[in-house]
């Protein structure tokens, strides 16, 4: 039986500016392939990938995994992990963000996560420097591809509609112009 769960990525740049990503998921447990083993696999890969686009001032300390039960999202885990960004030089504002967009069957259905505080180095203008590709590729693959487990339990990466039905991502783009990441007061959005 597969449930629909989502993991919040928690972290901090210069110690001062608390950052969230929501990542939602269809996970199917088979055998020793639990929900916990899929979301390590998944946010290991994602995280070491993010690691290589973003300033060394950034730091992501833990995620929360959250399952949908009858409409609401319930708290199943909490989960630190220790993964700082691998640039250094100056940074850009914290509001300059890579835009990784995964893309699912149907219209709007597509999920949206931005990664601020990149390193000058990596940018031209308000674009990507043309070394820096690859690293933003590899990112994007590791956000929109699913995970099978050794024993055949599976992490889809997707998005969640308003009526709780899940839409797994079929493909994902990548802006090469650089995006803006949200502010949200505390208590709205995450």
């Amino acid at each position: 039986m597969s449930t629909i769960e989502r993991a919040v990525l928690k972290g901090t740049i210069a110690s001062a500016v608390e950052i969230r990503n929501i990542f939602t998921a269809e996970i199917t447990e088979i055998g020793a392939d639990t929900s916990e083993l899929l979301w390590d696999v998944y946010m290991t890969a994602l995280t070491e990938d993010v690691a290589d686009l973003i300033h060394n001032s950034v730091h992501f300390y833990a995620y929360d995994v959250f399952q949908l039960n009858a409409g609401s999202w319930e708290l199943i885990d909490e989960v630190t992990i220790d993964v700082d960004g691998a640039n250094g030089g100056e940074a850009l504002l914290n509001a300059a963000a890579i835009v990784l967009i995964g893309k699912a069957a149907g219209i709007r259905h597509m999920g949206r996560k931005f990664f601020g505080a990149l390193s000058e180095a990596n940018v031209v203008g308000n674009g990507f420097a043309a070394g820096f590709a690859a690293s933003v590729a590899a990112a994007l693959v590791s956000y929109v591809s699913p995970v099978t487990g050794i024993g055949g339990g599976s992490l889809v990466p997707g998005t969640v509609d308003k009526n709780g039905g899940f839409w797994p991502f079929v493909g994902g783009v990548v802006s090469s112009i650089l995006g803006t990441m949200r502010r949200r007061k505390p208590g709205n959005g995450i």
